[in-house]
């Protein structure tokens, strides 16, 4: 009897946690070319998921691999920049690197640093965030949240909406997006 009752409980459970979000993979990459980009997601997984995420959505640590170019991303593992060691050709293939950057490139995404030029008052606040997160295993997460708080209270247009998405980075635990951002407006990104 007990049996019964459970099986249809668990069964509309279930149902429900599956209409409710259940991970799946990234929407570019479900519909495209098959077993290469395949390939290319457990590429990355991998050999580039530990700090950017499986999915390449970001981490505390390293920011997402979304609206990069293929150069960018290519140039990014054979000479990178900023806290990234270079993963040499005996390491990574380079065919297995090609198949890594087609599945990036599936992923799809925005211009990855939108041109947008923050007052002096706004980059008081964003410098401010940025020291509170740009060491990953020493973070003071509130302090980079009430600074962008500020800056996006500053902000408007495109500024504020980039602020928020930093802000909302941070609160997922995600924190390398906003971190990286912020060297890019505030030009602390290394040059190639």
């Amino acid at each position: 009897m007990l049996r019964k009752l459970l099986f249809p409980g668990i069964v509309v459970i279930a149902l429900a946690l599956a209409a409710c979000g259940t991970p799946s993979a990234p929407p570019a990459a479900q519909g495209s070319s098959g077993a290469a980009t395949s390939t290319g997601q457990e590429l990355f997984a991998l050999n580039c998921g530990e700090c950017h995420s499986d999915d390449g959505s970001g981490t505390d640590e390293a920011p997402a691999v979304f609206g990069h170019t293929v150069e960018e991303v290519k140039e990014q593992v054979r000479n990178p920049t900023g806290e990234m060691e270079v993963i040499p050709p005996d390491k990574l293939s380079d065919a297995d690197l090609a198949l890594i950057v087609e599945y990036v490139a599936s992923l799809g995404g925005a211009e990855a640093h939108p041109d947008i030029q923050p007052s002096a008052e706004e980059q008081t606040h964003l410098m401010a965030a940025y020291e509170a997160i740009k060491d990953h295993e020493n973070m003071d997460r509130q302090a980079a949240l009430d600074h962008l708080d500020q800056a996006a209270a500053l902000a408007s247009g495109e500024a504020a909406e980039l602020y928020e998405d930093m802000l909302a980075s941070i609160k997922a635990e995600k924190a390398g997006n906003a971190r990286h951002e912020l060297e890019e407006l505030l030009g602390l990104a290394e040059e190639h």
